[in-house]
């Protein structure tokens, strides 16, 4: 039987029930004879808890702290699934990212993965039990422990599986699969069989929340076959495949599929010193491993849009460079909302960043930036705008939605 890496987000272990849920899910797939290594997240909102259980003692947590106490989320999720899978008379060994092997670089909040031994995993497989990895952690050479960043337990899943070499690597979370847009948000969205992950690399980066860009990047460069599904049903769910994925449109006209938006993003508007200082800038970013989207640069000004959890990091940086001479000023919004376009053959027809902006115009909302690549177009609004924008742009561009079917449950109802 094949060797498969499951990994179930923070909605799929948010409660006692659901992870009972979860529990008796591997149970079967434990009974099929399947080799399995289970990847959890923190429960629920509890990162967010704790994130704000931080602030209420220190306006700036030392970022090696504040992994020291995230960690803690996952190391619950963990040790109560493993508790549940013994009630269902499944061997289970919960193992955090230090004990499974998962060696990182020295940065903290944003650590990068080095490496992965993973031979107590092995062991444990071994034995015939079932180990249950804390996700979004590890630890760096010098023996601290490190966390991954948002969306780190997709990154560790997909770094398992390509570790372990593993038959393939399901993402469970609380939707069918991906979407064309956000389902609570767009009741018309398209839920999409397969999707390529040059594609997934750009929805993720750009707001959909379903599997983080880096998971997807090792799932491609490593061969990792992945899907994401629903751990409240037994959809198929979305495959995401280097395999050609076939499209409606003629052979060079630009086709769209899916529109994503993202509150968790903040725009910056950075104006250089000098035009060639910018390596200085994006040095610091690298280092500090800060996520740059949608760059523009122009006339020694830099746009962009970065993660919100990492607002703090960027003013230090960026006051140091003042310091330095290598900034003039800069200026960080947090009311201008990313609204993107992906899709195909956007560089092949200049007319597609001109109808999103006409579009959005039509309906009185105001465009202020706007960013073009093959793939995606990323153009900036306010915060106020932002669903209404998601759902003005698929309807111009995805407007006959493709039938979805209904979870076998809600058949029976029926």
């Amino acid at each position: 039987m094949a060797l498969i890496v499951q990994k179930f987000g923070g909605t799929s272990v948010g409660t006692p029930e659901r992870i009972l849920a979860v529990a008796h899910r591997i149970a079967r797939s434990y009974a099929e004879g399947h080799q399995l290594v289970v990847v959890v997240s923190a429960m629920g909102h509890s990162t967010d808890e704790l994130i704000h259980l931080a602030h209420q003692v220190s306006k700036t947590p030392p970022h090696r702290e504040m992994d020291m106490l995230l960690t803690a989320g996952e190391r619950i999720s963990m040790a109560l699934l493993s508790i549940a899978l013994a009630d269902c008379k499944v061997p289970a060994r919960s193992l955090t990212g230090s004990q499974s092997g998962i060696i990182t670089d020295q940065s903290h909040r944003r650590a990068r993965i080095h490496r992965i031994l993973g031979d107590r995993i092995r062991a444990t497989l071994a034995e015939k039990k079932v180990p249950i990895v804390a996700g979004f952690q590890g630890v760096s050479e010098s023996k601290e422990i490190t966390t991954l960043g948002r969306g780190g337990s997709d990154t560790t899943a997909v770094a398992l599986a390509a570790a372990l070499r593993a038959d393939a690597c399901e993402i469970y979370t609380d939707v069918d699969g991906v979407f064309s847009a956000d389902p609570r948000v767009v009741k018309q969205a398209r839920l999409l069989d397969c999707i390529s992950h040059d594609l997934m690399v750009e929805m993720a980066t750009r707001g959909a929340g379903v599997l983080h860009p880096r998971s997807v990047e090792l799932a491609k460069q490593f061969r990792v076959p992945l899907r994401v599904r629903n751990s409240l049903n037994h959809h198929e769910g979305t495959a995401v495949s280097s395999g050609l994925i076939k499209d409606n449109k003629g052979l060079e006209e630009f086709d769209v599929t899916g529109v994503t938006s993202d509150r968790d993003k903040i725009y910056l508007k950075i104006t250089l010193s000098r035009p060639t200082v910018l390596s200085a800038l994006w040095e610091r970013a690298t280092q500090a491993h800060l996520s740059l989207v949608a760059p523009v640069f122009c006339d020694g000004e830099v746009r962009f849009f970065s993660d919100r959890d990492g607002e703090l990091d960027w003013r230090k940086h960026l006051e140091q460079l003042v310091i330095e001479g290598f900034v003039a000023k800069y200026e960080l919004d947090t009311h201008t909302v990313p609204l993107s376009v992906i899709g195909n053959r956007f560089s092949q027809d200049g007319t597609a960043l001109s109808q999103i902006i006409d579009v959005l115009a039509k309906e009185n909302i105001q465009v202020t930036f706007g960013s073009a690549s093959a793939l995606a177009i990323t153009v900036g609004i306010s915060a106020h705008h932002v669903d209404e924008g998601v759902k003005i742009l698929h309807s111009a561009f995805l407007p006959v939605a493709l039938p979805v079917d209904l979870p076998v449950d809600l058949e029976e109802r029926k």
